[in-house]
């Protein structure tokens, strides 16, 4: 109940190592000490139990173990089938309307619904700088070309898509300089309808700053998509 180590990466070789030929996978991941922690050890807790473990004291610390949150003003956000909401997703669907200078996102797999896509076709028709960062060819070939229809229609609205000469496996969404969203949650609707995941949003300046830079790195190292 004391850090939190997040972000996409599973925990296998290839988010790790280099292979012959191949280069380890290109993800972000985070760590924050303190009371968001804590929240993180709850909730996989309770995950745990939902799954049918069995009771584990190393997961049982009181809260008087824990520290102070050290000035991160973040939250986690969960979703997932136990969930009333979509709450990653209603976020994303809010805030793509709200935003009125940049969303900047990075994700394996971009095959959003109709609504999403067409909140950020609008934003970008209205003059956001709506950037998309996706891997030239991701480990699975069926989300590539689902992902077509898509990436012409964002295009096609100004926006600027960027295809990653390797697999980069990173999930995170930057509006404005207002939020980021760092975690485990891919822009397709099993991610955002079906799947667990985790995302943690960021509100305090140096850290939306920070995952912006990291985007803007691998950005640089990008080509641009261009519709066939």
């Amino acid at each position: 109940g004391c850090q939190l180590w997040s972000g996409g990466r599973n925990l296998a070789a290839e988010y790790f190592v280099d292979a012959p030929g191949r280069p380890a996978w290109s993800d972000l991941s985070f760590y924050i000490h303190g009371e968001l922690a804590e929240q993180a050890r709850l909730l996989f807790e309770q995950d745990w139990r939902a799954a049918g473990g069995s009771a584990n004291p190393a997961l049982a610390r009181s809260r008087s173990d824990t520290h102070p949150a050290q000035g991160v003003s973040a939250q986690l956000i969960s979703s997932g089938p136990d969930r009333a909401d979509d709450t990653i997703y209603a976020l994303l669907l809010s805030a793509a309307y709200q935003a009125s200078e940049r969303i900047v996102a990075v994700t394996p797999y971009f095959v959003p619904d109709e609504a999403l896509l067409s909140a950020w076709c609008m934003a970008s028709r209205r003059g956001v700088r709506v950037t998309l960062l996706i891997p030239a060819r991701s480990n699975h070939r069926l989300a590539d070309l689902a992902r077509e229809r898509a990436l012409r229609a964002l295009a096609e609205a100004g926006a600027a898509v960027h295809l990653y000469p390797a697999m980069i496996h990173a999930k995170a969404v930057v509006i404005d300089d207002q939020l980021a969203l760092c975690g485990s949650a891919n822009l397709d609707g099993r991610s955002l309808f079906l799947n667990f995941e985790l995302m943690t949003a960021f509100y305090g300046t140096a850290e939306i700053a920070w995952i912006a830079a990291w985007l803007e790195r691998q950005v640089r190292c990008s080509s641009a998509y261009r519709a066939d």
